[in-house]
């Protein structure tokens, strides 16, 4: 499964609330990175990074759109929608390999 197919069937099963099958995409060695302001937040393994998927807001969305595929890496401008919050928009990275998610790199836009 390439990139593409893998980051389509992560945010069906994000968005569909089956969290726990999005996670289940994750490499157990992934890494993720948190820019906010001008600090950068490195999560390490499946546990921490697939913990901050699992604890996000109930009704926690994210609607890729501007979708750039370079082969093993997955660009998108992802539309973030939370239940009584602004809606924000955020620059997303995923690097796929072998069907698996072993990198995210999000910030704001």
């Amino acid at each position: 499964m390439g990139a593409v197919e893998t980051m389509e069937d992560f945010f069906e099963k994000l968005n569909g609330g089956d969290r726990e099958g999005a996670v289940a995409l994750m490499d157990e060695k992934t890494e993720m990175r948190v820019h906010v302001g001008d600090s950068v937040q490195t999560l390490r393994g499946v546990e921490r990074v697939g913990g901050w998927f699992l604890r996000g807001d109930a009704g926690l969305r994210m609607i890729p759109g501007g979708i750039r595929d370079t082969g093993n890496t997955y660009e998108a401008d992802l539309l973030v929608v939370r239940p009584g919050a602004p809606t924000q928009h955020i620059d997303a990275t995923f690097r796929v390999e072998a069907g698996r998610i072993t990198a995210i790199n999000i910030a704001p836009r």
